[in-house]
């Protein structure tokens, strides 16, 4: 009989501890959020280990040259020249010129345009019944159509290409 009393003591002084209301899943280790790290966690936001951190990416400067083109044209000859993929503006001014001069019998040719890290397009049209050449430079695409707006900005007619576009664009090696 003691042993019998004995028992029930013990289980009715197991039940005086528990807390009716408490929650298992909202215990003192289920409430660490330092344990989110290790999935054990079924409070933490996503359920399961949580992803480190996304590697920052270190970019390193790429020093690329710049390339230069440039165009030249004759009033005298009506002949023009292009250079592309020049190292400076200058060989690029030089190098259109002689390429205008050859083509035009060594009548003097003048630089009208150049362009760094883009690309260069010739348009003519008329002015007070002279025929005029004027430059455009712009992105991959769009050199033409700077051409034919700058010949009409400068108040130019009948505004058409000359010299398809060409392209100075740098490039790593």
């Amino acid at each position: 009989m003691k042993k019998l009393f004995l028992i029930v003591l013990g289980l009715i002084s197991f039940n005086a501890n528990a807390d009716p209301t408490y929650d298992a899943t909202r215990g003192a280790l289920q409430n660490n959020s330092a344990l989110c790290g290790y999935g054990y966690n079924p409070n933490c936001s996503s359920g399961s280990r949580s992803t480190p951190p996304p590697k920052k990416i270190i970019y390193h400067d790429v020093k690329v040259p710049s390339k230069f083109g440039a165009l030249a044209f004759s009033e005298k000859s009506g002949h023009i020249g292009g250079a592309l993929n020049q190292n400076s503006k200058a060989e690029a001014q030089s190098a259109a010129i002689k390429q205008c001069e050859k083509g035009s019998r060594n009548a003097p040719c003048k630089a009208i345009s150049w362009v760094r890290n883009g690309c260069i397009a010739a348009a003519s049209g008329k002015l007070k019944n002279q025929t005029k050449v004027i430059g455009g430079a712009a992105e991959p695409g769009l050199a033409e159509q700077a051409a034919i707006t700058n010949c009409k900005n400068a108040g130019m007619t009948e505004c058409k290409v000359l010299m398809p576009e060409g392209c100075s664009l740098p490039q790593l090696q």
